[in-house]
């Protein structure tokens, strides 16, 4: 196997970790509105934190580095690819505020209802949509 065929697989894995990461923590949110047992909370907060920080956050920068790397082995700069790294920097962003919001979430529980941050899921699904369909049909 060669290094490009390793990096991409290494790519895809992390792709889809981080992506899976970023579709599991709103309902995470969300259930943080319905906890009031301190307990209960507790294991909620470790849970979200454990998927953000120890699962969707080092998947991300895998994801980053190796498509970097990716790039430069394929030398692929297509108009295509212009589009792709502007879904990938609004899926970072979305990243970061979900950062935001999970530290929001530990000082205010309540602050929003369980439907609003079930919402998050659509910009998720749109964006990792859109890469996957930038990456297989390469339509520019």
């Amino acid at each position: 196997m060669n290094a490009y065929v390793a990096v991409k697989l290494i790519h895809i894995s992390a792709i889809v970790i981080w992506s899976a990461g970023l579709l599991y923590l709103p309902g995470l949110f969300a259930e943080h509105a319905g906890t009031t047992d301190d307990d209960a909370f507790r294991r909620l907060r470790t849970k979200t934190r454990l998927v953000f920080v120890g699962l969707a956050s080092p998947a991300a920068v895998i994801a980053i580095v190796s498509g970097t790397i990716l790039v430069f082995l394929a030398a692929s700069l297509g108009g295509w690819m212009v589009l792709k790294l502007f879904a990938v920097s609004a899926l970072v962003f979305l990243h970061i505020y979900f950062g935001h919001l999970m530290g929001l979430l530990y000082k205010e529980p309540g602050f929003r209802r369980p439907f609003a941050h079930l919402l998050l899921l659509v910009p998720v699904i749109f964006i990792a949509t859109t890469v996957i369909y930038l990456v297989t049909g390469k339509p520019l």
